[in-house]
């Protein structure tokens, strides 16, 4: 068991090891950018941006030549959207407010560390004035576990009840993400696209309702997608969880790398999975037209429309699309993520279970 302070793609962050995995936490962002198994496939499964990416803080005015928007210029992997996901509305971004709120730019401190033989535990934080919240993630590792626990808490410092979304925001990377070849599984139902004009171009019809995981194709045929696609596109759909579940999970697996990912969570948490798609058709900087990933994105709204959108929406597919943080009050979130090798054989998950502090993984070959 270890957990040491690293330099990873040219940022500052820590990396917790036990005996079947590391993981690299970046400071910046609090995003989790790396994911290696102990003597398994060297392949990162998070997605890292072709360019390089600077601390939150070092952001200046004319940088934006360079990325466009703050959040591009220190995002990796998996990322926490917290008060709002998705764009501000103009009067929010006049008055400070970023893509996807403050979390992902924000510094993350090193709260609390505590360390055995058997087990890791650190504490992260960050402040967001401008939601008014203090955020707090708790990583557990044990040893001879390839199960890393997450324990989140969002504190509210308003004297007010606060509407707000919230959303895990994991972004997997090629070469893990490899078209017709990585298969992405959860026990969704319902599927729908996104409402307006997402990528140019688009594999998908837009505002059009679905039965996981067969979406309707521009071209009018079906889409599987549970692999991404090979064509130039981007695209968008928000998937809903069963609602029969208790636990919400999803898998990506790449039989040739060897590696399946999942995560697993409370679906009361979480209802929908959304699926972010970028296969090279984004040529702006600082994208230019090379991106390959797929977010894989379990949240409490179904679309990125920012909070005003959530709250105007109000409900979909039977949920609320955002929550109360009641004045002064909290909530408490806890969710897994496992990283285990894959057979060559693999071709999907079928389902996953909790089993006291481990789960069991029914593999389909």
């Amino acid at each position: 068991m270890k957990i040491q302070t690293v330099q990873r793609f040219h940022r500052q962050g820590w990396e917790l090891s036990n005996d079947k995995l590391a993981l690299v936490i970046l400071a910046g962002g609090g995003h989790l950018a790396e994911l290696r198994l102990a003597g398994g496939p060297a392949v990162n499964p998070f997605w890292i941006p072709g360019w390089r990416t600077i601390e939150p803080g070092a952001y200046r005015k004319q940088d934006a030549a360079r990325y466009g928007i703050p959040l591009l210029a220190s995002l990796a992997g998996h990322s926490l959207c917290l008060g709002a996901f998705g764009d501000p509305s103009a009067e929010e971004e006049a008055a400070g407010l970023g893509c996807h709120g403050e979390a992902p730019v924000a510094r993350w401190r090193l709260l609390k560390k505590s360390l055995s033989a058997r087990r890791l535990s650190v504490r992260l934080g960050c402040e967001l004035p401008i939601a008014r919240m203090s955020f707090t993630r708790t990583v557990t590792l044990e040893a001879g576990s390839s199960v890393v626990r997450l324990r989140e808490e969002v504190i509210s410092r308003a004297r007010c009840d606060l509407p707000f979304t919230m959303c895990q925001h994991v972004s997997l990377g090629a070469p893990f993400v490899e078209p017709g070849v990585t298969v992405f599984d959860m026990p969704a139902r319902q599927g729908h696209t996104f409402p307006g004009a997402f990528g140019r171009p688009q594999r998908l019809r837009h505002d059009r309702a679905f039965q996981w995981p067969q979406a309707p194709g521009a071209n009018g045929k079906p889409v599987d997608l549970r692999f991404a696609g090979r064509s130039v596109y981007g695209d968008y759909t928000a998937n809903r969880i069963d609602p029969r579940r208790e636990q919400a999970w999803f898998s990506a697996l790449n039989p040739k790398q060897g590696l399946l990912l999942a995560y697993v969570w409370r679906r009361s948490d979480y209802p929908w999975v959304g699926i972010w798609e970028e296969n090279r058709s984004r040529k702006a900087l600082p994208w230019n037209g090379k991106t390959v990933a797929r977010g894989m994105e379990f949240s409490n709204a179904p679309f990125p429309e920012g909070l005003r959108g959530a709250v105007t929406r109000g409900t979909f597919q039977g949920e609320p699309t955002f929550r109360w943080l009641p004045a002064l009050g909290r909530a408490v979130f806890e969710y897994a993520l496992l990283a285990l090798p894959a057979a060559a054989d693999s071709r999907g998950v079928a389902d996953i279970r909790p089993r006291g502090k481990a789960f069991d993984i029914d593999i389909v070959v």
